[in-house]
């Protein structure tokens, strides 16, 4: 079964739907009655794959997960818990009030559903959904749907106490707090239960251990002198000691037990090496039989390296690997990276540390087989940076669409951050907002309909649609082209026959809308024309007189415009090819929607706009948009000039939203679904000349990119050691741009270069002497930022 809907009333920041409640047409459910009036409960959806939960501050994010595990399990139930501007927060005798929190059910299976009938007495035989409500610890209500009403069941006491606890899914946690230590104890890993985690950090064995060391320099020769020495033995040993015995934990000094157990997850449970191996890896440490143990340590980072699969996960670099590397008594993790390089912990960000945390604690999960589970997470951002973060999206839907036979988890997470909003599944997001007064913490609806307006509140930041956000940016007119591009490529995205060529990857193409063509080279500038490090862009202009005028001005061979952007990165729609459209004759977006569709799409807008003014609902026709020959109009122009003819003006935001609103609502048996299926055939048509022209941006930023970098780095050092440099100084130069050049074939080229550098001048031979034919160096020294181009031409002249 999944979780479809949370219902919350009285509980922490959630005090009621007071803003249902006074809707005009505001139905009660059973539920929503308490005593002796009505009191809507709070309902937020939850996503069967995944659910973003975002919010400002004091929201009531955390709470929502709270709520979700205490509705399931029954237990932690608090009156603290009550919403304290709750009608019924007193401490009147006898007039006490719980907070109360539903949930609904669905894709219950016939094996859940006859386990649920047969511990539920009165229930159903056969569901496939139910709704249950605890209203205090000792009472639960289940509702089951019955045509138009509702199947009601009461169960109270402990029933209710412990009521689904083997059945209903199982909510679980992974800890953000908690990072992988720097190392542990073989010792420990080998047998936890008699180790004492105290003596798993080694600092503070090595500060016990000195101690005991000078306690032996003055060692008695006899009892009657121990007796007489124990104050000072006493005295050196005792702060590492507690009162009661205990080893002193001193904070800076001390590993938590759940950071071992993380540890031992990684090589026992994830890399399946065997308990008893870390024993004669010990041993071998111990007795100083090092090639034994060298040979054991290679076999335990093979494994690692092979069931982990980190740089699957870690795509910032492909070539890193985690390691354990012996020491002493200890197993240390280390880091090796793409200039092969190896780090310590230590030397890493804690990002790494807590991405790793994320990846162990998801991997060595053990997956129930009985029961389905619900992964619970709040702010998995606090430590991750923006790349971190989007790797840990790939966690999230691993867990929720699995590519082995494992079952799939439902995963519900609270975040902060813009860098963990899935934009190609906007339908998942869950906007929570604080109300004024006694209105407190509430659901915004239709968040993904509405231009992400609520998450500039909920950020405090205009995200989403920044241009400095994404890989690439897309730069468009209007809002209204941004809305019908991403909106299709959601949809497209959910077609199983769609490639990834055929659709738009919303995390890593930003959709900007400029406000109109004008707009779009100033839009240009900011992006690309302030900064050395320029994000790859791309322009898609309306073939009108003013995206004519404004392409034919990017296009232009002018250095300005030159620097910014390529020719052949402006798009107009008039020049691509599309489905069962005359070529040309596609000026703007609006143009590739059948009419069919489009005149669905306006009268749902108009009907909506009627609904608020002193006026009656109108329908377009297509007659109405042929009727006008006195000027040649495109689509959305014929619809609004119809819809001016009844007083009434046609929104292009509101339109496209309406069309992507009608594309949603389409099934197969819709009269309109052939009409969908040829807009959204013309869109992937689009969408393969986007994506064409976006690996080819990103391609040539990357090659802007390390040539910038190499181009400082050179300049600098030229600007040091204008007439002579000495080969020591030299090769410092060649491995700072060796270190940062990342693992692209623009950068591969480089590092042809510099160890053709180092072997044609002699660097690494007597490198205190000063650089041979300075001058010819420094000539192929400036070169370097060009050799990709260089090498690429010669493969094409020899193709």
């Amino acid at each position: 079964m999944k979780l479809k809907s949370v219902f919350i009333r009285f509980f922490k920041s959630f005090n009621f739907d007071s803003l249902r409640k006074s809707h005009q047409d505001f139905k009660p459910k059973p539920w929503d009655s308490y005593g002796a009036d009505l009191y809507p409960y709070i309902r937020i959806p939850i996503d069967s794959e995944i659910t973003t939960i975002v919010g400002a501050n004091e929201s009531g994010k955390s709470h929502l997960l709270r709520a979700i595990k205490k509705g399931i399990t029954g237990s932690g139930f608090s009156q603290r818990d009550l919403c304290r501007y709750s009608p019924f927060f007193n401490v009147e005798r006898g007039k006490e009030c719980w907070p109360h929190i539903g949930l609904e059910w669905n894709n219950v299976t016939d094996d859940e559903a006859h386990k649920l009938h047969d511990q539920l007495t009165g229930a159903p035989s056969q569901f496939g959904s139910f709704m249950m409500f605890r209203e205090s610890p000792e009472k639960l209500t289940f509702y089951f749907p019955k045509e138009e009403t509702f199947e009601t069941i009461e169960i109270l006491g402990q029933d209710a106490c412990e009521f689904g606890r083997e059945i209903l899914p199982q909510p679980f946690e992974i800890k953000s707090d908690v990072a992988l230590p720097s190392s542990v104890p073989l010792t420990w890993l080998a047998d936890p239960e008699t180790y004492r985690a105290a003596f798993a950090s080694r600092k503070f064995r090595s500060t016990l251990m000195n101690a005991v060391a000078d306690v032996a320099n003055g060692w008695p020769a006899s009892q009657q002198e121990f007796s007489t020495s124990a104050p000072s033995i006493f005295s050196k040993l005792n702060p590492h000691f507690r009162e009661d015995g205990e080893l002193r934990r001193v904070e800076e000094i001390e590993v938590s037990e759940t950071s071992l157990q993380l540890a031992r997850s990684l090589l026992v449970g994830i890399a399946n090496v065997d308990p008893s191996r870390l024993n004669e890896l010990s041993e071998a440490i111990a007795d100083g039989e090092d090639g034994y143990a060298n040979a054991l340590v290679k076999s335990i980072n093979l494994m690692l390296a092979n069931n982990l699969n980190f740089p699957k996960w870690w795509v910032q670099d492909r070539d890193f690997s985690l390691r354990i590397t012996p020491r002493e008594m200890d197993l240390v993790f280390t880091i090796q990276d793409r200039t092969g390089t190896e780090y310590t912990f230590g030397e890493r960000s804690s990002g790494l540390k807590y991405f790793l945390s994320y990846l162990i604690q998801s991997r060595s999960r053990q997956r129930s087989k009985e029961r389905a589970e619900i992964l619970l997470m709040d702010e998995p951002d606090a430590y991750l940076s923006a790349e971190a973060q989007q790797d840990l999206l790939k966690i999230f839907d691993d867990f929720a669409r699995p590519e082995t036979d494992v079952a799939p988890i439902q995963v519900v997470f609270v975040t902060h951050s813009p860098f963990l909003i899935d934009k190609n599944h906007a339908d998942r997001i869950r906007v929570l907002e604080k109300g004024k007064g006694l209105v407190g913490t509430r659901a915004i609806r239709d968040v993904s309909h509405n231009h992400y307006e609520p998450l500039r509140s909920a950020f405090g930041a205009f995200v989403g649609e920044t241009a400095f956000i994404g890989a690439c940016n897309l730069l468009v007119e209007g809002t209204a082209d941004q809305i019908l591009l991403s909106g299709a490529a959601r949809l497209t995205r959910l077609s199983p026959t769609s490639s990834e060529s055929e659709t738009l990857n919303l995390n890593r193409l930003v959709i900007v809308p400029a406000g109109s063509a004008s707009q779009i080279p100033y839009m240009l500038y900011l992006i690309r024309g302030r900064d050395s490090d320029k994000p790859p862009v791309l322009a898609l202009l309306d073939s009108d007189k003013e995206g004519d005028r404004v392409a034919k001005l990017m296009r232009k061979d002018d250095p300005k415009f030159r620097r910014l952007i390529r020719r052949d990165f402006v798009l107009q729609l008039g020049e691509i090819e599309f489905e069962k459209v005359k070529k040309g004759n596609v000026l703007e977006i609006e143009d590739l929607i059948p009419v069919p569709l489009a005149i669905a799409a306006a009268n749902q807008f108009l009907e909506e706009l009627t609904q608020y003014m002193d006026s009656s609902p109108c329908k377009l026709k297509e007659d109405d948009l042929v009727s006008d020959t006195s000027k040649e109009l495109q689509l959305f122009d014929k619809l609004n000039s119809a819809a001016k003819k009844r007083s009434l003006h046609l929104d292009k935001i509101g339109f496209a939203r309406s069309v992507v609103q009608q594309c949603k609502n389409s099934d197969n048996s819709s009269v309109l679904s052939d009409q969908v299926d040829l807009f959204l055939n013309r869109m992937r048509q689009l969408f393969k000349v986007i994506n064409k022209k976006r690996l080819e941006a990103e391609l040539d930023s990357r090659k802007e990119r390390v040539g910038s970098l190499v181009e400082r780095t050179v300049k600098g050092f030229i600007r040091d050691h204008s007439d002579n440099a000495t080969k020591e100084r030299t090769l410092d130069c060649l491995g700072n741009i060796e270190t940062a050049l990342d693992d692209t074939i623009e950068a591969d080229a480089i590092r042809v270069s510099l160890n053709t550098l180092k072997r044609d001048f002699h660097l690494d031979e007597n490198v205190h002497e000063f650089v041979r034919d300075y001058s010819v160096f420094k000539e192929k020294l400036l070169s370097l930022k060009d050799e990709y181009a260089l090498s690429k031409i010669g493969i094409e002249a020899q193709n």
